[in-house]
This record gives structure tokens, sequence and C-alpha cells, in this order.
């Protein structure tokens, strides 16, 4: 199969892709806007701010597409990939609805020039994550750290398009973590023309503030685990590729629920697959 790669083998030395200095227009650049604090804000969250340069970083080998890019090598697609703002649970297999801490995600998309974003309308955004126990949906047998089989599951998938603010708002859980990995969610912004052509294509993952991840891990039993989470942001190498890394700032309670917001400013016209 052409995704059977593990999360094992993207840890291993060569295999995160990561980009820093000069870059073709392949490897196009992404900006994150500063509105993205690194820890609990008593700012609104999207709250305008200027832009700051950051890079693409790899997609990882569990994006699972709702249709074929001819942009990103042996493409796993799933047509059925809901369209949909509330990501909690499985509309295909067996599973339900996802247990954890409440996450209400705000992604506002900008088009990245000269140190500011303008709002982007109607480009589409992916994100997908891991659960509370570190799983991962819709991905063959073996591959999750316990051994679950999910293909045919979707649960923590969906995309949206963005509004006239360039916002899209998902509602999902406080990401759990697996072994050789820091917290985060993967993000794939893309835009079309008339003839479903992609015309711009970025990819990014989104980080939280550890002490964040530690303090809702301990209040909720959904994230109980027997191992011990053994990376944090300063030994992730995808985290320590951004530069900046893109941080979600958040507010809320890590015993009752979280809204988290963060911009993305990418530079039209180029595009990276990851």
């Amino acid at each position: 199969m052409p995704n059977d790669l593990n999360r094992r083998d993207v840890m291993k030395g060569g295999t995160v892709v990561f980009f820093s200095g000069a870059m073709s227009a392949l490897e196009t650049f992404l900006t994150g806007c500063a509105s993205s604090a690194s820890s609990i804000s008593s700012t609104p969250v999207g709250a305008s701010a200027s832009c700051v340069a950051s890079t693409n970083v790899t997609r990882g080998p569990y994006f699972v597409d709702n249709q074929s890019d001819p942009y990103i090598s042996n493409d796993i697609v799933d047509s059925s990939i809901p369209e949909r703002s509330d990501i909690r649970s499985d509309t295909k297999g067996s599973t339900g609805t996802q247990s954890g801490l409440p996450l209400t995600l705000t992604i506002t998309v900008g088009s990245y020039t000269n140190g500011a974003c303008s709002p982007i309308t109607n480009a589409q955004v992916h994100i997908w994550h891991c659960n509370a126990q570190g799983v991962y949906s819709n991905i063959e047998a073996g591959s999750n750290d316990d051994g679950a089989n999910l293909i045919g599951e979707n649960f923590l998938r969906g995309y949206q398009y963005t509004d006239s603010s360039g916002k899209v708002n998902f509602t999902t859980i406080y990401p759990g973590w697996y072994s050789g990995r820091a917290v985060h969610i993967h993000v794939k912004v893309r835009l079309f023309d008339s003839s479903g052509n992609v015309t711009t294509e970025a990819t990014t993952q989104l980080f939280f503030d550890d002490s964040v991840s530690m303090a809702v891990y301990a209040a909720n039993a959904s994230y109980s685990r027997s191992s011990t989470r053994n990376t944090m942001n300063a030994d992730d190498s995808v985290y320590t590729s951004e530069s900046p890394a893109l941080l979600v700032g958040l507010n809320g309670s890590d015993s009752t629920s979280y809204a988290g917001g963060v911009s993305i400013g990418i530079t039209t016209g180029t595009i990276y697959g990851g």
C-alpha cells in the first residue's frame, strides 16, 4: 500500500522534511501572524497582528485527501472525507464521537505580502490529528501505537473553505500525543482555479504550549496512558524546523474547554504539497 509508512519511520534520521534559507518556488514559505500566542492569552483569538515568516513542513504519513493532488507523491485519497466544522465523530465506521477536552479552533488564512496578511476567501483548509490516546483514523493496521486498524474511519479529519474574513472554525478535541512527536495538528491550505486545478498549496503543523498540554492531560481521564510522554516541543524536529513555530493561542480552561486561534499567511501562487 502506498501509505504503509508508520510514524516511527517518519522520525528516523533524514525522513522529516523541513526547509530553511533560500527556497525554490516549490518549497514555498508559510507565514504565521503573531496572534498565535505561545500560551493561554487574555487577548481574543484571531486578533490582528503583523505577520512573521515561517516555513512549510512535512504533512507526515497520515494525510488522507478528499481528492487527488498532483503535487503530493503517493497521495492517499478518500472522497468521503467530509467537509465539516465538527470533526470529532466518525461518519464511516463504528467508533463514534471522540472523547477529550473540547477545542474550538479558529484558523485565519491570509495572503502574505510585505509583512502583512490580507484575508483569502474560499481557501480549502484541511486539518487532521490524533485522538486522546495518540491514534489516527483511516490508516492501516498496526501503524498506530496501540496496533489498532482504523481503515474506513474518519474521526478528527475534515476540511472547510474560508469565509470572507479568511476564517474557518473547527470543533474538535485537544490533541493527544504519541511517541517521538510533540502535540500537534496538521494543516493543509489550498487554492483552486475555476477548473479545479491547484494554484496555491501550503502545508504546516500547529503546536501547543507544553505546560498547557500537561495540564490538559492531568485534568482529563480520556488522556490517561500507561506510557509517559517523551517529546516536548523543543525536542520535536518539526517544531524546531518552523521559523517561528506556529503556536495556538488559547482561551479557556484545562478542565472544561478551550478556544484556540492561529493565523496562517501564505504566498499565493506557490505550491508545496508536503
